[in-house]
Parts: structure tokens; C-alpha cells; sequence
């Protein structure tokens, strides 16, 4: 086995390590498994509650930091400090998703990269909260390596950076696919299912109530963190949407294969279309039909083995779906967070040491 490409990692998170896996847990968790990385020290985002650690896997350290001071008011750099004086103190790698925070924890005589899941600065984000964003992913793009999750991202930092980053895209953990056993739902179908976080910025919530309102379709199940304000809940809640909450990761395959039809009806915006979707890979390897609008990774690999249409046809599409039975994806498998994790890696040993200044 060859030596790790770094034996302690810092990875600047913009969520909690839970049981609902993101795209830093999959490869996180991937990277210390095969031997790429020694240990990884996880910065949760912070909060005004004390330090909390924990210690999910073999190699693996979460942290909660305190947060001492709004950002508005030098909150990050005082975080940033406290930070590489305590977790972060001898990390050799820093893996940053929290643009905003990493270029105040990023120093010159250590390697790093920014990785771009979510193009932020396209969403609903508060004027000076988009600034903060902007200006820290201008500062990491001339001085860290970029590394994007999907083709679109890679171009949107070609034409903002001149600069061509490296895709490393996302997958699934295969393991969790072998003997799946559908759960049960209950109630007669057919069975409509969206797997994801309700995100009001990715859900189209007039399209759920549109498609459950429809007497052809069936019980049409979300099932995810829930993030959305009242007034969506109320409204899917009155069209008789099952919020089903979040489950864990390894849970996610018998969900997917318990529906009849798996659907993504997100928005269509600058921001959907610059995601790489996990689902698009989980519906994928589940083998059911699928229904999405062509954004968040969907409209990439839209074809004749899957059925993304635009958002005024979707309904219709929906039921055209259910009319013909359920036919298994025709998809090549999904690629596993195994192999992620081997591409990524290959990056991580050719990274040069960040670059100076502030």
C-alpha cells in the first residue's frame, strides 16, 4: 500500500455530519477507508452552543465549533484562528466546501483545495451574505486548487476564473445496493417518490401540488430533511403529500426501490442546473422509471433510458410513466463513492502548497 497523500485532513463543512450523507461524508469516509488519507478532522459549521466532538467512524473526528462573534463583525476570522490553533492545528490537507471560512483557515505553507458542489452565489442569498461568498471564492480561485462536481460548474469557473477545474463527480455507495429489500408503504398505489432534502431553492412545490392533485397519479411520497417554510408545508400537507423525513443513508435503496415511479420535480434555475444531483445516481441504480424536469444533473444524462421533460409537461409525463407499467432502467450502473474517492485522491497528490497572500 502506498503512503496516504496526507495524514491529517481538515475538511471545512457546511453541514453536520448525520446520518443524511452528503457528497464530503461519502468521499470523506471513502478517502480514510482505502488508506488515501490517514485521519480527517470534520469542522462542522458553527454554532453559539459549545464545542461538541465526535467520532462517527475509524479516523474520523467531528467538530462543533463556537462560534464567538457574528461574521458580520469578524466572526470567521476569530473562528478561523481558534480553528488552527485547536482541530485544525497540524492538519497537512484542507479541504474546503465553506468558502467563506476557508480562506481565513487556509495558510500559505499548507496544501488546499475548494470544493464546489453548489454554485451559492446563483441562489436566494442576502445581499452581503452573496459579497462574503464572492469575495472569498475570488480570493481561493488564485491561490487553492478547484476541484467541481459537475460539467456546469466547471464552466461557469472557466468563464468567472479562466481556469479549468478539475470534475470529480458524485455516486453511490454500491455496497448498500446488494440484497435490497423494498420497505412496505402503506395504502394501495401506485407510489410516487422524491428522495432528497426539501429545499425550497430545488423543490418545484407548485408542480407536488399540481401532480398530487392528480386523480391518475397516486400518493406521491417526499422523503428527506425538511427544510421548507410553513406555507409549502401547509400547502403539500393539503394536497395530501406524505413527508416522510429524513432516513438514514443506508436506508435510502429499499425507499427508492419501493416506489413505483421515482421522480425529481425541482425548479429549473441557475442554481438547480449547476448541481450533480446524488439522486440522479441513486435513481439510476435503483432500477425504477424515472420522472425529473432536465436540471440538477437530470438534463446531463437525459435519454430515452430516463423521461426528464420540461415542468409544464411533467404531470402528464408522470402519468404516460404510470400507464406503461413499470419498466426497468436501462442505465449503466452507477459509479461507486469508491471510485469518487480514487479520482479525488489522485488530485490530492499533486496539490502544490496554497499560494500567498490575503
Amino acid at each position: 500500500m502506498t503512503d496516504p497523500v496526507a495524514v491529517h485532513m481538515g475538511v471545512l463543512s457546511l453541514e453536520r455530519w448525520d446520518d443524511v450523507w452528503r457528497r464530503n461524508q461519502h468521499l470523506a469516509s471513502q478517502l480514510v477507508e482505502q488508506g488515501i488519507v490517514e485521519r480527517i478532522t470534520f469542522v462542522e459549521p458553527a454554532e453559539w452552543a459549545p464545542r461538541e466532538i465526535g467520532h462517527p467512524s475509524p479516523g474520523i473526528t467531528t467538530v462543533r465549533p463556537r462560534l464567538g462573534l457574528p461574521k458580520r463583525a469578524g466572526g470567521l476570522r476569530l473562528l478561523a484562528a481558534a480553528l488552527r490553533r485547536g482541530p485544525l492545528r497540524d492538519t497537512d490537507l484542507l479541504w474546503i466546501n465553506d468558502a467563506s471560512l476557508g480562506r481565513w483557515v487556509a495558510q500559505p505553507d499548507q496544501r488546499a483545495f475548494y470544493d464546489v458542489t453548489d454554485d451559492w452565489r446563483a441562489s436566494a442569498l442576502s445581499d452581503r451574505v452573496r459579497r462574503r461568498l464572492v469575495t472569498a471564492e475570488d480570493w481561493l480561485s488564485t491561490r487553492a486548487t478547484t476541484v467541481v462536481c459537475s460539467d456546469e460548474l466547471a464552466r461557469r469557473w472557466k468563464q468567472r476564473y479562466e481556469t479549468d477545474p478539475a470534475v470529480v463527480g458524485n455516486g453511490v455507495d454500491l455496497r448498500h445496493w446488494r440484497n435490497v429489500v423494498p420497505i412496505t408503504l402503506p395504502g394501495a398505489g401506485p407510489h410516487l417518490g422524491y428522495v432528497g432534502t426539501l429545499h425550497a431553492e430545488r423543490l418545484d412545490v407548485d408542480l407536488i401540488v399540481e401532480l398530487a392533485r392528480c386523480t391518475a397519479v397516486g400518493k406521491v411520497h417526499l422523503v428527506g430533511p425538511d427544510i421548507l417554510d410553513a406555507g409549502s408545508r401547509a400547502r403539500l400537507d393539503a394536497a395530501g403529500v406524505h413527508r416522510r423525513g429524513p432516513v438514514a443513508h443506508t436506508e435510502v435503496p429499499a425507499w427508492l426501490r419501493a416506489f413505483d415511479v421515482l421522480i425529481c420535480p425541482h425548479v429549473v434555475t441557475a442554481f438547480t442546473l449547476s448541481l450533480d444531483a446524488i439522486k440522479a445516481y441513486e435513481y439510476a441504480a435503483a432500477g425504477r422509471p424515472v420522472v425529473a424536469t432536465p436540471t440538477s444533473g437530470f438534463q446531463a444524462i437525459a435519454s430515452n433510458k430516463w423521461s426528464p421533460t420540461i415542468s409544464s409537461d411533467f404531470v402528464a409525463e408522470v402519468t404516460v410513466v404510470l400507464g406503461a407499467g413499470a419498466q426497468p432502467s436501462r442505465l449503466p450502473p452507477a459509479v461507486g463513492w469508491d471510485e469518487r474517492a480514487k479520482d479525488l485522491g489522485g488530485l490530492l497528490g499533486g496539490l502544490s502548497v496554497l499560494s500567498a497572500g490575503r
